[in-house]
């Protein structure tokens, strides 16, 4: 039996659990033998998941002088909808080889929404192993790595190949993403 990055993804969720101490999941995937076959090329070449983002914004921006005074509530959260998904969850994407899932979180928040953040925590660890329906002897291992992180800078510039939207939340939305949808943000993380 062939395992893909499974070395590479213990050692890392090591890593996060000694310094983060998430709560951590595990999820045994079964993928159609295309959709398979696909998916172990990425993890041949090292592909492992990725991190992702609930970013805070604790303060409201100054308003221009042109604006009337606005009584607005903080903190908020940064969350994108996906192209083509129907639901909002935290931005972030594929961790690059050599990369962190920390950095990852941080370079795809900027490229996808504009905001510039940093990590400050991690919420929890999704570890999943893939497997072809068939059975099969190979596995691929992942890490899906939800942060917590704090805005830096920036203002949303939407990357149109990658999502349909971007928004700073107050209220908790009614449609969540698949991956977040079982453990979305509530405001008691924050307050």
């Amino acid at each position: 039996m062939t395992h893909y990055n499974r070395t590479e993804v213990e050692r890392r969720l090591e890593q996060l659990e000694a310094e983060y101490d998430p709560v951590l999941e595990h999820e045994d995937v079964t993928l159609e033998e295309d959709e398979f076959a696909e998916f172990l090329t990425h993890a041949a070449d090292g592909y492992t998941g990725g991190g992702y983002a609930w970013v805070v914004r604790e303060e409201p921006r100054p308003l221009s002088e042109s604006m009337p005074e606005l009584d607005e509530s903080y903190p908020r959260v940064l969350l994108a909808m996906g192209r083509g998904v129907d639901g909002w969850g935290p931005a972030g994407g594929g961790r690059e080889e050599g990369e962190t899932y920390e950095a990852a979180a941080e370079r795809e928040v900027s490229e996808e929404t504009g905001v510039e953040c940093s990590v400050v925590g991690c919420r929890r660890v999704r570890r999943a192993t893939f497997r072809a329906e068939s059975g099969g002897d190979d596995v691929a291992h992942t890490l899906w790595v939800y942060f917590t992180a704090h805005e830096t800078g920036g203002s949303i510039d939407v990357q149109e190949s990658e999502l349909d939207g971007a928004a700073w939340f107050r209220e908790v939305p009614s449609r969540w993403h698949w991956a977040v949808a079982d453990h979305p943000w509530t405001w008691d993380a924050w307050d």
